[in-house]
Parts: structure tokens; C-alpha cells; sequence
């Protein structure tokens, strides 16, 4: 330390040992460290906004399905949740049944699933097809996210049904969670898309009758289906459709 009325200078003490003046007491700078903001994590605040959104959506079709008629393409992405969203319900019902059916040799959840999955995504794709090029050539030309929206804008009271009917069987309650998927398979597979496109000839007519339209529609739809298991899907489709009998 250094005496600053004499210049004298010390190892130790609060005193100069020469002058006996007091030593001023060292400053201590210290550098205010400032928190650091912590920035949302843009991910997950994306997929909070998307949620919230697809929930409103949802909401709203279930309230009123054919709302979907006018909001067109505008709700692809929501639509194409929906029918991902009724695939992979689906998908967990039917491992669920045959889960139950054979439960000393039940069959791996995930093979099982990607399976069902796939096949029945790929039917809604071809009714989806179907509904496409009927409309094309008998309807108002809608484009294909147009046709998508409207299939998928009826999905949320079937896939309410098919959570119930998960949680039935969750329940043991495999009578009706079963009668309940049955019909919610029906309606998705085939009484909805012949609404949608009884509604799209009826509403938009063009020179072709609708009624011709409207068989067309199931010609191409049966077509295209047994192309699809024949040449795609042939051993695993029967398989599939094996377990579909318990259905009925």
C-alpha cells in the first residue's frame, strides 16, 4: 500500500508507519451482471399457435360441418390433421380389438399400427381421387386441396366417436366400442364421400346428370380400390381386411 500525503510505502496496516496518515479503503468495482432475457423457444411456440388454431377449427366443424363447403382449400392443413388424426385413432382401435382377440399371441403394436395406418390412409386417398375426378368431369372443377378440405372438414364428430370407442375397450367394453368404430368406419369410408359428392353435383351441376355422376363415383372408387389391393397391397390388404370381418 502507498501513503498518498508522503509516498511511503507498506506490506500491511491502516496506518503509513512514516506519517500516520490513514490509508483510504480500496474500491471494489464490481460489473453489474445483467439476467439475460430468455427467448421462447420458436418451435414450441409455433406448434401452440397451430394447435390452438386446428382447435378452434375443429370446434367449429363439429358445430357445423358443411361450413367446410365454403371455406374451400383455405383449411388444407387443418383437414389434413383431421383425416391424420382419424388414421392413427383408427389405427389404435383396431390393435385394440385384435389385442383383445388374440390376446396370448397379440401382434406388435408398432408393425401392427404402421400397418393400418398406411392401408387406411391410402383408402381415403383413393375415395379422395375418386371424389376429385368426378368432380372434374360431372361437377364444379374444384381443385384437389379443395376436395381434401371438404373430406376432411366432416371428420370431427367420426373422430370423436372413434375416441369413445377407444375408451370403451380401454374399459373392456369391447361390444360397443366395436359398434361404434363400425359405424364411424362406415360413415368415413363410404356414406361421407357420398355426401360430399352428391352435394358438390346437386349444388354445382354442370351438362352431365348428377345421378350419373353420382354412380360414376362408386364405379371409380370400386375400381380403383381392388387395383390398389391387387397390384399394391395384395397380401397385406387381405390380411387387413382379415381383420376388418370382426367389424361385422
Amino acid at each position: 500500500m502507498k501513503c498518498l500525503n508522503c509516498g511511503h510505502e507498506q506490506a500491511v496496516g491502516n496506518y503509513c508507519s512514516k506519517c500516520g496518515t490513514k490509508f483510504a479503503e480500496p474500491l471494489i468495482v464490481t460489473d453489474t451482471i445483467e439476467p439475460k432475457s430468455v427467448e421462447p423457444n420458436v418451435y414450441v411456440e409455433n406448434i401452440k399457435k397451430k394447435s390452438k388454431k386446428y382447435i378452434v377449427y375443429f370446434v367449429q366443424q363439429l358445430k357445423k360441418p358443411s361450413v367446410a363447403f365454403n371455406r374451400g382449400e383455405s383449411e388444407l392443413t387443418s383437414s389434413l390433421i383431421s383425416i391424420v388424426l382419424f388414421t392413427v385413432l383408427f389405427s389404435m382401435s383396431l390393435f385394440l380389438i385384435t389385442k383383445d382377440l388374440y390376446w396370448s399371441n397379440s401382434p406388435s403394436f408398432l408393425s401392427f399400427f404402421l400397418e393400418v395406418f398406411f392401408l387406411t390412409f391410402f383408402m381415403i386417398c383413393i375415395l379422395v381421387l375418386s371424389l376429385f375426378l368426378i368432380n372434374n368431369f360431372f361437377g364444379p372443377q374444384y381443385k384437389l386441396k379443395a376436395i381434401i378440405s371438404f373430406y376432411g372438414g366432416h371428420l370431427s364428430l367420426l373422430n370423436i366417436g372413434v375416441i369413445v370407442s377407444i375408451l370403451l375397450m380401454l374399459v373392456k367394453s369391447f361390444t360397443y366400442g366395436n359398434t361404434i368404430l363400425t359405424i364411424c368406419l362406415l360413415l368415413a369410408i363410404f356414406i361421407l364421400p357420398l355426401y360430399v359428392i352428391s352435394y358438390l353435383l346437386i349444388k354445382n351441376p354442370t351438362g352431365a346428370d348428377p345421378l350419373y355422376g353420382f354412380i360414376l363415383y362408386i364405379a371409380t372408387f370400386t375400381i380403383l380400390f381392388i387395383l390398389f389391393v391387387t397390384f399394391i397391397a395384395d397380401s397385406t390388404a387381405r390380411e387387413y381386411f382379415g381383420f376388418m370381418k370382426f367389424f361385422f
